[in-house]
């Protein structure tokens, strides 16, 4: 990987790239291991908030000010927060590569939470809370890790409740802030036409007065335990998750599972669409899913359809689930493989893709990892490891959660029949 490089200072700070010299722009952030799973009740969106915050103003730039001098230049600036980290980061042209940096910098170590800002703000994430909940195939999935983590840190909503958005205290954001933007638990990434260490040398000039303090392990180990949640709309539409334990970043099975989910839900060629779909009409959308962190995970199907279809649907998702321990066909197994494969080598078409791959690898598995590594890890899977993955999964209660005119009693009738426990 000639041209992925990754360094890590005196202070902690990660610094990964990677170079794409026939690319015109690059992408470049900061990534802090700071989300949903350090939080607490009385704290959960904090980490949301304060993403939204660091754009507010800084001690050399005004809100306007930011956003006026990333666009003078054609860039722009973006930000997400996770379960378990937030993300700050531009797109630029190359040759502005330097001002992206600063003003991410800037934002990063110097942020005021200005009064008036604060106020406008916190009305902006309240609107952002609302259209969520307004949304069935949003708040369905809040639902679900709700359900799957009862009572813990991943089962939390990454932007918090109404009520303590509107109540939170800018000593929230601060705090929270001292406690886990510290130099060892931050990674600067870039990807496009940028030389490795001319941005180590940048760092020492743009955070060279960034907090160096010990920030303390994320060993929070939630744990799986399935439930039910159903939440009674007028819609014309039931939406519905059916939910397993998962798996966690570093476990054996990780890309197992990636192939796994694309023969059951990854596609139009696979089981859930063609028999749910085009063979039966029974749903629009319909798809398998999974979401990997450091210690758990979780998989699940996603479905929307007509109430009086739930049952129905039910029944032939999970018989689809339990077929994938039976037979899987030497065609279905090299298409997936071969989805994996493209996917993988598109992505490289985008520094933006690239940019979180290697961030992302470096997070979860302490270095960027090549294609070939990864390759060779797909090409080691078998048939009769994804049909062992099936009673992997099926060995804990399934999660149940539906939005609609419906509650979960016939999904969970039709999963008793088929012999798959509910929580």
């Amino acid at each position: 990987m000639k041209n992925t490089k990754l360094t890590t200072l005196d202070t902690g700070l990660r610094i990964v790239t990677r170079r794409l010299e026939n690319f015109d722009s690059v992408v470049i952030g900061y990534w802090v291991e700071a989300g949903t799973v350090r939080e607490n009740e009385a704290n959960n969106g904090v980490s949301h908030f304060l993403e939204h915050m660091a754009f507010k103003g800084t001690s050399r730039r005004t809100a306007k000010q930011i956003a006026e001098e990333i666009e003078s230049v054609g860039g722009y600036l973006n930000a997400y927060t996770s379960k378990e980290a937030t993300a700050f980061h531009a797109k630029v042209l190359k040759e502005d590569r330097h001002t992206a940096l600063d003003i991410l910098s800037d934002i990063l170590q110097a942020p005021t939470f200005p009064s008036e800002e604060l106020e406008l703000e916190r009305n902006v994430v309240l609107q952002e809370i609302s259209q969520t909940q307004d949304t069935p195939d949003d708040i369905i999935f809040d639902y679900f890790e709700s359900a799957a983590f009862q009572n813990q840190p991943l089962g939390r909503s990454i932007l918090g409740s109404s009520a303590l958005i509107a109540n939170m205290k800018v000593d929230a954001l601060r705090a929270y802030r001292d406690e886990y933007y510290n130099s060892d638990n931050i990674v600067l990434a870039a990807a496009g036409d940028v030389v490795h260490e001319e941005l180590v040398d940048s760092v020492n000039k743009y955070l060279s007065g960034f907090r160096t303090c010990k920030t303390a392990a994320h060993d929070i180990k939630c744990h799986y335990v399935g439930g039910s949640y159903s939440d009674m709309r007028d819609l014309e539409q039931a939406y519905l998750i059916i939910g397993f334990n998962g798996l966690a970043n570093l476990d054996s099975d990780y890309y197992t599972l990636a192939l796994f989910s694309s023969i059951l839900g990854g596609g139009m060629s696979s089981r859930l669409f063609q028999e749910i779909r085009e063979k039966r009409g029974l749903a629009y959308s319909v798809y398998s899913f999974s979401s990997s962190h450091k210690y758990n995970g979780a998989f699940g199907i996603y479905a929307a359809t007509s109430p009086d279809k739930l049952s129905e649907l039910s029944d032939v998702a999970s018989t689809e689930l339990l077929k994938m321990r039976e037979h899987i066909s030497e065609k279905e197994f090299g298409r997936a493989k071969a989805q994996f494969r493209s996917v993988l080598l598109m992505s490289q078409e985008s520094n933006s893709s690239c940019c979180e791959q290697i961030v992302n690898q470096t997070l979860i598995f302490k270095r960027p990892v090549s294609h070939e590594e990864i390759l060779k890890k797909i090409d080691a899977i078998t048939v009769d490891g994804i049909k062992a993955l099936t009673d992997r999964l099926l060995s804990s209660n399934a999660s149940i959660v539906t939005v609609g005119k419906c509650d979960c009693s016939a999904v969970n009738a039709a999963l008793q029949v088929n012999g798959i426990k509910a929580g």
